[in-house]
């Protein structure tokens, strides 16, 4: 028999499934909106949401087909050190800036993270739990089919890691414009083509804004 074509209306019982024994934790699914979850150019992936409190899993599942927010452009942030208008953080500015130099729409680009639960920073999460929410991200990319994953995070242990130990392929490495940090990058054959995954420095830490190298690189798919 064919294997059933997955739709958006199956994702959040495919998450209640792969994630049970998980919802009680706090955490979140999407940045972007449920509109997302359609063909696109590009998969946007963070390693997990920072912070403490919030609603649980379970409280996000019920609204994730409802949700009309973009964290990126809609939320006000508070990141410890001020509070800001929203889409006026320096993370959100930095993730504008840079779809907007790719030609995307911010609110066209499904944005997610690797790990859904929430943590207070990256000592708070593990690969096991990647693996946990690693059949919603199945799940996602195939209605998705993008044909270009960005990463934020790109070291060992980072979204960036998870996919190229996932995946394998040659890296392909250049300059980030920042100390002797670098861009990151490979291609991963899935099952609708072929899909280059740029693994890019945190950015939270790193600004890529104003570094037109950056842009050209990924566009082309990891060569300078």
């Amino acid at each position: 028999m064919p294997t059933k074509e997955i739709t958006k209306h199956d994702i959040p019982e495919i998450a209640a499934r792969a994630l049970e024994g998980q919802l009680e934790q706090s955490g979140t699914f999407l940045y972007s909106s449920h509109d997302t979850i359609k063909p696109g150019e590009i998969y946007f992936l963070g390693l997990n949401p920072g912070g403490q409190g919030g609603p649980s899993l379970g409280e996000r599942l019920s609204t994730l087909l409802s949700r009309e927010e973009n964290a990126y452009l809609d939320e006000a942030w508070d990141n410890g050190r001020g509070s800001y208008k929203p889409g006026e953080a320096p993370l959100q500015k930095r993730v504008n800036w840079l779809f907007n130099q790719l030609v995307a729409n911010t609110r066209d680009v499904l944005a997610t993270n690797l790990i859904f639960m929430q943590s207070r920073d990256a000592s708070g999460v593990s690969n096991e739990q990647a693996k946990l929410c690693w059949p919603v991200h199945e799940a996602l990319l195939s209605i998705v089919c993008p044909r270009l994953i960005i990463t934020f995070g790109n070291s060992s242990f980072s979204p960036y890691g998870y996919l190229h130990a996932l995946y394998g392929g040659g890296q392909r490495y250049a300059r980030a414009g920042h100390g002797d940090w670098s861009l990151k990058g490979f291609n991963a054959q899935m099952a609708w083509g072929e899909v280059f995954v740029a693994g890019l420095p945190h950015l939270s830490r790193y600004d890529p804004t104003g570094k037109q190298h950056v842009v050209d690189w990924i566009k082309n798919g990891g060569q300078e």
